[in-house]
C-alpha cells in the first residue's frame, strides 16, 4: 500500500467518501467488457446482424425487434450465450477484483452478466443477488448485496433491456428496487463505474434514478471507461462529476489501462484512509479485506525489480504485495519476481535480510508457492555468519505456509544451494537445525525427500550432528506454529460486535 504517494485531488475526494462508506458503487458494462469481449455497442450490432437491421440500430430498439420476431425465449437465449460465462478468467476481471478489495456491502449494477458474482465466489466473498422483492425479504441484515437494478437473465420478467421494458419500468410507481435505492442513498452518493454517457443505457439509467428520487439525482461521480466530447454537457445535465482516467494518466498506453490504474489508485487511497482510522477489525475479530493484485501493478513491480537497486525494489514489493490477494494466473510470476528480489539483496547485509523476512511474512500465496519463496529466503541466509544463542534473523515466519511445513522449505533451500554448487556454511546449518525441527512429523510423501536433503547438508563427519541423528529438544508447546499461536491469542481478545449479523 502506498504511504506518502500524492494522489490527484479527485481520487482523494472519492477515496474519502468510500472510506467513510458514503459512496455506493454502481457498475456498468465497461467493467465487464474485457472479459466478455463486448459492451452495449457490440451487442447491438450482433442483434442487428441476426435480424437484418442496420448496424447502427440502437440496442434497445434491436432488442425489441429481435424479441418480437423470434420470441422472448430466443432473445433470452441470445443474451445468455453472450453475457454469461461458465468459468472466471481472473486476468480479464481486474475491475471486479479491485472493487472486492474495498469490501463494499452494497453494490448496484445494470449488468446482466455474472462476472461480479463469479469473482466474489472465487475470493470467498459471496454476495446475495437481489432481483425481486422476494430477494430483499430473505436478505439478512448486514449481508453483502448485489442489486441487479435492470434485472437478471435468470428472471426474464425482471429484465430492463429494450424500449418497452424501459417504458414499463418508468411507468411503475415505487418499484421495490427504486425504494431500496432511495433508502440506501440517504446521506450517501453514487459512484458510477464503467459507463459512458454517450451510451443510451446510462442515460436511461440516470433518468430512472432521477425518477426514483422524485426529480433530483444525488451528488454523484462517474468513472468513465472512455472519453467523449459530449461527456461534460451530459454530466452537467444530471449534476454528475465525471472522472476521465485518460485525462488523469495521459501517459497510459490506452483508455483501458488508464481506467485500471485509476481504479487501483482509488482502491489504494481508500485502504490507506481506512487503515488510518484504526485497527477496529483486529479487536472485533472481523476479517480485514485484502486488496487484490492487478496486471498493471504487477508489471510495474517486475520493472522495478529488474531496474533495482534492492531498496527501491523492496519498497515496490511491499507496496504491491503486502497483504494482497494474488490471482491464480500470477502465482508463478510472483514467485519468480520474489526470487529476483532476493537475488538483489547483498548476502551479508543483515538489514536487507530483515527486509526479506518481513516481506515474506506479509506475502499471501497458496501453500505450495509460499514454500518456494520461503526456501529462496532460507537459501539467502547461507552467507550470514553463525550466531551464539537465539538467532532472531533465522526465526522466519511465512503465515501463507501451513504449520509444520518449514522443514519442507528448508529442504528446498538445501536443494537450491546444491543446484547452484554453493557450499553450505556452518551458519546456514546452525539455522537449518531449527528450520528442520519436526521433519519426522511430515506426511510420508515429503518426509523421505526432506530426510535426503538433511543428509545432503550434513555429510561425512557432520552426519552425526544432523537433525536426523541429533534432533533438537523442545519444550512441549514451544514449537507451536504461527497459526496455532495466533488462534490462541485471538481466542483471548475481547470481542466487539460490528455488524447486525454478528
Amino acid at each position: 500500500m502506498a504511504t506518502d504517494k500524492q494522489y490527484p485531488s479527485i481520487i482523494m475526494e472519492i477515496a474519502e467518501l468510500l472510506a467513510s462508506y458514503k459512496l455506493v458503487p454502481f457498475l456498468g458494462a465497461g467493467v465487464s467488457r474485457r472479459h466478455l469481449g463486448l459492451a452495449a455497442a457490440e451487442l447491438a450490432q450482433a442483434l442487428s446482424t441476426e435480424i437484418g437491421e442496420p448496424l447502427e440500430t440502437l440496442l434497445s430498439t434491436a432488442s425489441d425487434i429481435y424479441a418480437a420476431r423470434r420470441g422472448s425465449d430466443a432473445f433470452i437465449a441470445f443474451l445468455r450465450e453472450r453475457l454469461l460465462v461458465d468459468h472466471l478468467d481472473e486476468q480479464k476481471a481486474p475491475g471486479h477484483r479491485l472493487l472486492l478489495s474495498l469490501g463494499p456491502r452494497l453494490v448496484y449494477t445494470t449488468n446482466q452478466d455474472n462476472i461480479f458474482e463469479l469473482t466474489a465466489l472465487k475470493y470467498g466473498r459471496p454476495y446475495r443477488r437481489v432481483i425481486t422483492i422476494d430477494d430483499l425479504s430473505v436478505a439478512i441484515p448486514g449481508e453483502p448485496l448485489l442489486i441487479k437494478f435492470h434485472g437478471d437473465l435468470d428472471v426474464p420478467a425482471s429484465l430492463v433491456f429494450g424500449d418497452q421494458s424501459y417504458r414499463d419500468r418508468m411507468a411503475e410507481q415505487d418499484h421495490p428496487l427504486d425504494i431500496k435505492l432511495r433508502a440506501d442513498l440517504l446521506g450517501k452518493r453514487l459512484l458510477f463505474i464503467g459507463y459512458s454517457l454517450r451510451d443510451e443505457n446510462v442515460t436511461k439509467l440516470l433518468e430512472a434514478i432521477r425518477k426514483a428520487f422524485r426529480g433530483t439525482l444525488p451528488p454523484s461521480y462517474l468513472l468513465a471507461f472512455d472519453d467523449d466530447p459530449e461527456l461534460g454537457a451530459a454530466a452537467e445535465l444530471f449534476g454528475i462529476k465525471v472522472v476521465v482516467p485518460r485525462h488523469l494518466y495521459p501517459e497510459a498506453e490506452d483508455g483501458a489501462l488508464a481506467f485500471e490504474r485509476c481504479l487501483v489508485e482509488i482502491c489504494n487511497a481508500t485502504r490507506r484512509l481506512q487503515a488510518q482510522a484504526g485497527l477496529e477489525n483486529l479487536i472485533s475479530g472481523g476479517s480485514i479485506n485484502a486488496r487484490m493484485l492487478t496486471d498493471y501493478e504487477f508489471e510495474a513491480l517486475e520493472a522495478s525489480i529488474a531496474a533495482g537497486p534492492f531498496a527501491s525494489a523492496m519498497n515496490a514489493c511491499r507496496g504491491t504485495l503486502d497483504a494482497t490477494v494474488v490471482p491464480d494466473y500470477l502465482h508463478d510470476r510472483v514467485v519468480a519476481a520474489f526470487g529476483n528480489l532476493v537475488g538483489l539483496a547483498q548476502p551479508d547485509n543483515e538489514s536487507e535480510v530483515r527486509d526479506l523476512n518481513a516481506a515474506l511474512f506479509n506475502l499471501h500465496l497458496p501453500p505450495s508457492h509460499a514454500v518456494q519463496v520461503t526456501a529462496m529466503v532460507l537459501a539467502h541466509h547461507n552467507h550470514l555468519p553463525a550466531r551464539q544463542g537465539f538467532d532472531l534473523l533465522g526465526n522466519i515466519v511465512c503465515p501463507a505456509m501451513p504449520d509444520g511445513y518449514m522443514p519442507v522449505a528448508a529442504a528446498m533451500a538445501v536443494n537450491i544451494l546444491r543446484d547452484r554448487g554453493e557450499a553450505m556454511t556452518p551458519g546456514f546449518r546452525d539455522r537449518a537445525r531449527f528450520w528442520f525441527r519436526g521433519w519426522e512429523n511430515l506426511p510420508d510423501n515429503v518426509r523421505d525427500l526432506t530426510k535426503q536433503m538433511i543428509e545432503e547438508a550434513w555429510q561425512g563427519p557432520l552426519a552425526g550432528d544432523s537433525p536426523v541423528n541429533r534432533p533438537l529438544f523442545t519444550t512441549p508447546g514451544l514449537g507451536a506454529g504461527f497459526h496455532a499461536i495466533r488462534n490462541q491469542l485471538m481466542s483471548r481478545l475481547p470481542k466487539q460486535l460490528r455488524h447486525p449479523d454478528e
